[in-house]
């Protein structure tokens, strides 16, 4: 049973727009009726917090009914939370049947041509989702899906190329892919090709190149962020505490670090504790920048558990306690199922992301 277009695209554009009460009220009816896809899309709002308070045990409910349908996003979703038990309690095996369902239909989509099914192959290789992690397959589906266009993989790919993850360094390959994602607006992109002209990376030093091609990033997370996409506001922040494509500014920063932060963005909700910590653009303030450390790290972030070690070590808003600062020095360096759920949501495409190139409802 599938949306009508009528009902999808209103729901979708709801969302798009940035009114995701509106979209989850669209969808609410049509996944109460069985349809897999607005399943997983009420799966997606409880588990962020989009439209409705965030509830995980609500958000694996709606991505398992997904899922019993053959949903490979929506089972996915399901493995990561149950693997890495966020919000409730972990279950190993019913994660491993999770992934075995949303890998398989990717394998034969991805064998068939599927870009999307073959950036998703590409995303579960490297962060190791229900498979052993490995480079060089994460790029060899990357590349196909790149080859076919989409232009988050052509950014996977130029990453790769980069850091010399599963083949040797190369910074001239990496920005020719770069530029092939950043031609198609991907900001992602747009911004790490403005970092290799600025720095001379494969490319000649371009200071001017640098900034048009910052600028293009700033446009399109800007444009986004305004419609409540929680990780264009996060690369906002990002742009405005480092200076990339603007002026510094601080207050500015924390502005959108505190925008995506409130979204539920584990990678802001670090960000901005770390400027209450240090009183950059806000007043110093250690309990504020705690309960900011705290959500991040219930996602897996690990510089967010780290920090939290480090405020209980040092006593900062809290008694000072070594035993609970040694347990966050641990969970911070574990590489283990909480770690792959936040490396999965960094690499993976966001809503607005996969409209540049792919189409947010084949996700």
């Amino acid at each position: 049973m599938g949306l009508s277009p009528s009902a999808a695209d209103l729901a979708s554009s709801e969302f798009e727009d940035g009114n995701h009460a509106a979209a989850f009220k669209a969808w609410l009816p049509r996944a109460e009726a069985g349809d897999a896809g607005a399943q997983r899309c009420l799966g997606l709002c409880f588990r962020d917090g989009l439209g409705v308070d965030r509830d995980m045990q609500q958000a694996i409910a709606w991505y398992r009914r997904s899922a019993a349908q053959g949903d490979p996003g929506a089972a996915l979703e399901s493995a990561l939370i149950l693997e890495a038990g966020v919000g409730i309690a972990p279950d190993q095996g019913e994660a491993r049947k999770w992934y075995r369902v949303a890998l398989d239909c990717w394998r034969a989509r991805g064998e068939s041509g599927d870009a999307v099914a073959q950036l998703a192959l590409g995303l579960c290789h490297e962060a190791g989702a229900g498979i052993e992690p490995g480079y060089r397959e994460a790029l060899k589906w990357y590349g196909r899906s790149a080859e076919q266009g989409c232009a988050h993989a052509q950014w996977a790919v130029g990453r790769l190329y980069e850091d010399g993850l599963g083949i040797s360094r190369d910074y001239a390959e990496a920005v020719r892919w770069y530029r092939s994602g950043a031609c198609q607006g991907h900001a992602r992109a747009c911004f790490s090709l403005g970092l290799m002209s600025e720095l001379g990376l494969g490319i000649a030093r371009d200071a001017d190149g640098a900034q048009r091609w910052y600028g293009k990033a700033l446009a399109v997370w800007r444009k986004r962020a305004e419609r409540h996409d929680a990780a264009a506001q996060a690369a906002l922040g990002t742009m405005y505490e480092a200076g990339h494509g603007v002026a510094k500014d601080y207050p500015e920063a924390v502005r959108w670090y505190r925008r995506a932060a409130e979204l539920g963005n584990p990678l802001a909700q670090f960000e901005l504790g770390r400027l209450c910590m240090e009183g950059l653009g806000v007043a110093r303030n250690d309990a504020d920048a705690m309960a900011w450390f705290m959500l991040a790290a219930e996602r897996g972030h690990a510089d967010a558990q780290f920090h939290l070690g480090l405020m209980y070590e040092q006593g900062r808003s809290v008694t000072r306690n070594f035993e609970e600062a040694f347990r966050w020095y641990d969970k911070a360096a574990d590489e283990g199922p909480g770690r792959r759920w936040d490396a999965f949501h960094r690499m993976a495409p966001s809503a607005g992301e996969m409209q540049e190139g792919c189409g947010f409802d084949a996700w």
